[in-house]
């Protein structure tokens, strides 16, 4: 039997084997940022004296020779047609017999592996969903009525019946 200040839990332990999931390692690349040192040239405002040379035009005599036309008389020889009769050797068309080697086919049984297809029977397991039923420990709780919280404890004299040492209560109406 329990006492008013006690509360019993009952747990019940079941174990079941439950199909897992399949679980899958996924690597993936981050591109990371990196802090480089570098040193950029800015430009400055920077003021010199600068000194330019501007050229001049000048005026100068300067001789040159010119090309002239002059008619002088020359004595040009121009070709003219000729007939005459010449002997021309006429290549002849003769028949030679000549000899080659030509290749031959020729055929020889060898043997060859062929490749055979073969059938096989192969068993493949797969898994699949399936419902399955699980009890699962659930705590159970009892409700039990406490008594009243002692009074006090007496060592002080009250003015109705109560022994010296004990735990009272005042039933008072809420």
């Amino acid at each position: 039997m329990l006492s008013p200040t006690e509360v019993e839990h009952v747990s019940r332990v079941d174990e079941q084997m439950v199909p897992e999931d399949y679980i899958e390692t996924v690597t993936i690349e981050v591109p990371t940022m990196v802090q480089v040192e570098i040193e950029i040239e800015e430009p400055q405002a920077v003021f010199e004296t600068v000194t330019h040379q501007v050229p001049e035009i000048v005026d100068v005599e300067e001789e040159y020779e010119v090309p002239t036309i002059v008619e002088d008389l020359v004595e040009v020889e121009v070709p003219f047609e000729i007939e005459e009769e010449v002997m021309v050797d006429v290549p002849v068309e003769i028949e030679v017999l000549k000899e080659r080697k030509v290749p031959v086919a020729t055929f020889i049984p060898v043997e060859v592996d062929v490749p055979v297809e073969v059938d096989e029977e192969v068993t493949e397991q797969r898994a699949t969903m399936e419902d399955v039923e699980i009890e699962v420990p659930v705590a159970v709780e009892y409700m039990e009525r406490i008594a009243a919280p002692p009074c006090h404890w007496h060592d002080i004299k009250h003015s109705h019946d109560i022994k010296v040492g004990l735990t009272h209560t005042h039933h008072h109406k809420d």
